[in-house]
């Protein structure tokens, strides 16, 4: 897509403000009453650099909470905020940089994605600005969904299955600076399906504290994100943090509790989808302990090739195995 409209995908204007570090949320787990750190939405960046310092600090395999702003922060309030009103500004708050304590450069982190908590409704835009058929619409429109139980209520007479997940989960790169609504292999804005509750994703690191910052959630959306939006909604998200000392990767990788995923982002979605079907070739020959060429045929007949986004600067494809044939 062409520079000008990715440069506005999910466009904001919040500025991160001062706030209290930290304070404490119980959570109950059976008998055993926990209490977890929660990190403020207040402290967030809107690009990915090596010269972020960290807004908050934890302990490696500590799980805390962590606060999220919807990627408009809250400024679409109804249907008459159109995204041209407010797509002015930063894009994709992301609440951080999360600085995992003893974690050093080239180990891979671990976010464990233990709850998501999504906001009472949520926001879906389209706009001749946004999304792969931008040229064809014809006038930008707003729709305020609210979230009923496990549902997002799109329209009087349809309600859609929440699939919640977290849109941006990024480390700081090794150089350059990105935009959080970019992808890479650092993560970043993976807009992914599969980094939900009970996931796992494994991201390489490029500097020490691996420096990982988190933010838009959708309640609600499908492989590709086509018109530029899912239900983006404010959340709380329970993740735990820590190395991982078994992997070895140069891209993220997501595990769920039945498959393991590749994923890619490249400047077209050919290049996307290469990268992530040798990512996961090769995660085959080396789990299996066979040579490339019996793990591509492997990955020919029970892998599946799909789409991740086709709308921020750059495409993404992701590749799935089951655990079964590992």
């Amino acid at each position: 897509m062409p520079p000008k409209s990715m440069a506005l995908h999910k466009g904001l204007g919040l500025k991160a403000h001062t706030a209290k570090y930290f304070h404490r949320v119980r959570i109950q787990f059976g008998q055993q009453v926990s209490m977890l750190r929660r990190l403020s939405s207040k402290k967030a960046i809107y690009s990915f650099t090596r010269k972020n310092r960290p807004a908050y600090h934890v302990m490696d395999g500590e799980t805390v909470v962590v606060e999220t702003g919807d990627c408009f922060s809250g400024l679409a309030r109804s249907e008459s905020d159109l995204f041209e009103d407010i797509a002015m500004g930063d894009v994709n708050p992301a609440t951080g940089p999360i600085a995992v304590e003893g974690m050093r450069a080239g180990e891979i982190l671990c976010v464990e994605v233990k709850r998501i908590k999504c906001g009472k409704a949520g926001v879906v835009m389209c706009s001749p600005d946004l999304g792969i058929l931008a040229s064809d619409v014809r006038k930008s429109r707003t729709r305020i969904v609210r979230i009923k139980g496990n549902k997002a209520v799109f329209s009087k007479d349809l309600e859609i299955d929440l699939n919640p997940h977290i849109g941006v989960v990024g480390v700081s790169p090794l150089k350059g600076e990105f935009p959080t609504f970019h992808p890479g292999d650092y993560g970043g804005n993976l807009d992914t399906v599969e980094v939900r509750e009970r996931s796992k994703l494994y991201l390489p690191t490029f500097v020490d504290g691996a420096m990982v910052a988190i933010g838009d959630v959708h309640a609600a959306m499908g492989d590709g994100e086509v018109c530029g939006t899912g239900v983006e909604v404010p959340a709380e998200v329970t993740v735990r943090l820590s190395e991982d000392s078994e992997m070895s990767l140069t891209r993220p990788m997501i595990e769920t509790p039945t498959e393991w995923f590749s994923y890619a982002a490249a400047k077209t979605l050919d290049q996307a989808a290469k990268l992530a079907t040798h990512d996961l070739v090769r995660f085959i020959s080396d789990r299996r302990g066979c040579d490339f060429e019996e793990a591509y045929m492997l990955a020919s007949v029970a892998a599946d090739l799909r789409i991740s986004q086709v709308v921020d600067p750059l495409m993404a494809a992701k590749m799935s195995i089951s655990k079964r044939y590992l």
